[in-house]
């Protein structure tokens, strides 16, 4: 990567992008007050909830779709959400759709709806949203995707890039790598040592001070909350997103391990098992329990 290159921010999510502009969008569009009395107005009707895409790593096959919703600007995580997705024709035959269950344990009041739907083919698809709360009627989204051929981050079923991510040992202080307040506990080894020691390893790449979706926080939260019942069984490392932050934030440029990942979003969530293969890749908040299946999964079938 250039010099250039590398001092660039991640580019936010997608959908938490999304999330983002268009509650600014919601404020800036609201109506002024006109100075009548309550009793001039017209009563309003229930605005529809609003439905964004988090997930921007999809591909063929069954995959985890996270999905943000919101309710007048404010992210919302008591809708009703279903979610289908088909290519140019709702009667596709390759159509799928399931409905989308809030997931926020351990992430601090934040969360995602998460649906598992089913790509049979790489290339333009159509991701319909319905989401609604209580006894209002569903608000229908329609978002436009890219399915794509395959992965630009590591993949289940494929090799985890043996990165040499720095461990507490090579710093003068851990709050080098790590822009947390406090730093974590998750800097005891790399990747490339937990591969070599044939060590199933919880990989967390997030930047708490620097977080463009705001996330990052929560998830290493959401991460620590299982050390306790996993620690002897799984290495936990966190990979902060920037080096080079300490002195001056403005000079960050991104850790050779976001590189080496192709890492083009945050946070992430990776598991990777004892032969130093990629088994779970959770792109977005990930609660706890996804993670807790996921790791049982992984250790199970050891």
């Amino acid at each position: 990567m250039g010099r250039e290159r590398s001092r660039r921010t991640l580019t936010m999510p997608t959908a938490i992008c999304a999330l983002s502009m268009f509650a600014l969008v919601v404020i800036g569009c609201a109506p002024s007050s006109t100075g009548r009395s309550s009793q001039q107005e017209a009563p309003k009707a229930a605005a529809p909830l609003q439905a964004v895409l988090v997930s921007t790593q999809l591909t063929p096959g069954r995959q985890r779709v996270a999905i943000g919703v919101l309710d007048r600007n404010t992210p919302v995580n008591d809708a009703r959400v279903r979610a289908r997705a088909y290519r140019g024709s709702p009667t596709d035959p390759m159509a799928s759709e399931a409905d989308a269950l809030f997931k926020g344990e351990g992430l601090l009041g934040n969360g995602v709806y998460v649906a598992y739907l089913t790509f049979g083919a790489a290339g333009a698809w159509v991701l319909e949203i319905a989401a609604a709360r209580g006894q209002d009627q569903a608000g229908i989204t329609q978002v436009p995707i890219k399915v794509l051929a395959a992965s630009t981050t590591p993949a289940t079923g494929q090799p985890a890039p043996v990165s040499r991510n720095l461990t507490r040992a090579d710093v003068p202080d851990v709050s080098y790598i790590d822009s947390g307040v406090p730093p974590n506990d998750m800097h005891e080894i790399s990747i490339a040592d937990a591969i070599a020691q044939r060590r199933p390893a919880l990989i967390v790449f997030a930047t708490p001070a620097f977080c463009t979706s705001a996330m990052c926080g929560p998830e290493v939260h959401a991460v620590q909350q299982l050390e306790p019942a996993y620690r002897d069984r799984v290495a936990f490392i966190h990979v902060e997103i920037y080096q080079n932050f300490k002195a001056d934030p403005s000079k960050r440029t991104f850790s050779p391990a976001v590189l080496e990942w192709r890492l083009q979003t945050e946070p992430w969530v990776f598991l990777v098992d004892a032969s130093g293969i990629v088994r779970y890749a959770f792109e977005g908040p990930s609660a706890t329990d996804e993670l807790v299946a996921a790791l049982d999964a992984m250790l199970g079938a050891r």
